[in-house]
């Protein structure tokens, strides 16, 4: 559980595709918000031929309570893109579940 306010998680995504050689200003964690918008964050890869990467949330980051989505996008060299299944994370107000 994530709650409203807190700004020391990470967030990892394992892909299954092979990063290596891929810039790492084309490959994101989006998502889609309970307040209805969309985005990306610039993610880090931790382990690339694993294609393992990340989102270290930061006090800039404002999360809104309700259920949120995540995916993995990839944009290779060639412009092959490649987009992972969607996950789902609860962010809830302190102390209620």
């Amino acid at each position: 559980m994530i709650y409203v306010g807190q700004n020391s998680f990470r967030i990892t995504v394992e892909t299954g595709i092979d990063l290596s050689g891929v810039s790492s200003s084309q490959i994101y964690m989006r998502y889609f918000s309970p307040t209805l918008s969309t985005g990306a964050y610039v993610a880090t890869v931790s382990v690339s031929t694993a294609g393992t990467i990340y989102y270290d949330m930061t006090s800039t980051d404002s999360l809104a309570t309700g259920v949120w989505t995540f995916w993995a996008h990839v944009t290779h060299g060639d412009n092959r893109v490649s987009i992972g299944e969607p996950f789902y994370v609860t962010v809830s107000e302190e102390g209620k579940a």
